[in-house]
């Protein structure tokens, strides 16, 4: 050990000695006199001389380096042809700035037509559809910090035309518009568990009347629009973050706001059957959902892939365990086509687990969408 400890002391001394014109800061506050040969992305290459003026090579990772500076001494101690090489210049590291909000923006688009001609045993089809969405994400996350959040809006919407003469009327297909949100501090240093409080809403934009259709062709009224429903999920728990992609979020008790705002779509009871005292319907309910995961799944392969996964499980304890309670999820997949152009696959599954037999709602969509991160 003491012939061990000296060695490293006489090398130390070399390198700090007798060495040449740049110089390495180590992140131990030492430092290497020596001359930079080559850099990689995860190392130096140098060379330095010994007290007999013999030069040697070696490496370091530059995990151990703190900063280093070329042509810091006037001159070489010792003359060699390594010394006096000429060598592409190193290119200073610059540190990118890390952003503590990040805000990110893509809309997708798509359009179909379908025409058939003497289907066997049908009529002929002619009609034309058009989707389009849009997904914003806002979220702050800092070093130093213990708090971060994660703000998501993702609408889509749909319509489709029956028929290609004038006589045809538009029709909606989807009008779908959701925010999720999600506050959290963290208990550890390592940011892994967290309390945090989700947070959803759901409602629709325009206002559909009598058989989907954008004008009232039926003169039965609107049956649906803005905060007509609505519908809030406040899920205040635990979050569980092993690794920067996947979250699991654990709520022991949650509760559900809904409410229909128009009165004219209140009085169909068509979203709210139960009635007041007085017989009208409520406007709104207060609902205790009882338990509720939620898992976030987030993840970019290189520059060609990125998914964007949300699924969440609801079971109201305080009714009939396990007989009962939601299931909500949308899964956005991103395929790169060229720079900020993607194919997006947009899926939504959802259901209700008092329904006998389970039977979950899925719709899917693909659309050419542009995304871009700010």
């Amino acid at each position: 050990m003491k012939f061990l400890f000296l060695a490293f002391i006489t090398i130390f001394g070399i390198q700090q000695t007798f060495a040449q014109r740049d110089i390495i800061y180590k992140n131990d506050s030492t430092q290497i006199r020596c001359k930079i040969l080559k850099s990689t992305a995860d190392k130096y290459e140098y060379a330095y001389a010994d007290t007999n003026s013999k030069v040697f090579k070696t490496k370091i990772l530059k995990t151990l380096v703190d900063s280093v500076k070329q042509n810091f001494y006037d001159s070489n101690l010792v003359q060699n042809k390594v010394f006096g090489k000429i060598i592409k210049p190193i290119t200073e590291e610059i540190t990118p700035v890390i952003k503590n909000w990040i805000f990110t923006a893509g809309i997708g688009f798509n359009l179909g037509n379908l025409l058939e001609f003497n289907r066997p045993g049908g009529s002929d089809k002619k009609s034309f559809s058009g989707t389009t969405s849009m997904d914003l994400g806002l979220n702050y996350a800092k070093e130093s910090a213990r708090f971060a959040m994660t703000n998501e809006l993702h609408y889509i919407f749909g319509l489709q035309k029956s028929g290609l003469t004038a006589a045809a009327n538009i029709q909606r297909v989807t009008d779908e518009l959701a925010t999720l949100h999600d506050f959290s501090i963290a208990i550890g240093k390592t940011k892994k568990w967290n309390f945090n409080l989700i947070a959803k809403t759901a409602t629709s934009i325009f206002t559909i009347y009598d058989g989907d259709y954008f004008k009232d062709i039926n003169v039965l009224g609107k049956i649906q629009g803005f905060l007509s429903p609505y519908d809030v999920t406040i899920s205040p728990g635990f979050k569980w973050q092993p690794n920067k992609n996947l979250r699991i979020s654990i709520s022991p008790y949650s509760f559900n706001l809904y409410g229909v705002k128009h009165d004219e779509i209140l009085s169909k009871g068509i979203f709210i059957t139960d009635t007041t005292a007085t017989g009208s319907f409520k406007k709104h309910l207060f609902k205790r959902l009882g338990a509720e995961i939620n898992f976030w799944y987030d993840k970019k392969i290189g520059k060609w892939l990125e998914m964007q996964y949300r699924l969440s499980l609801s079971s109201n304890y305080f009714e009939k365990i396990a007989k009962n309670g939601l299931m909500d999820g949308l899964f956005i997949t991103k395929f790169r086509l060229i720079k900020n152009l993607y194919l997006t696959h947009r899926a939504a599954l959802k259901g209700d687990f008092s329904t006998n037999p389970f039977k979950p709602f899925y719709s899917q969509s693909i659309l050419l969408s542009y995304s871009k991160i700010f």
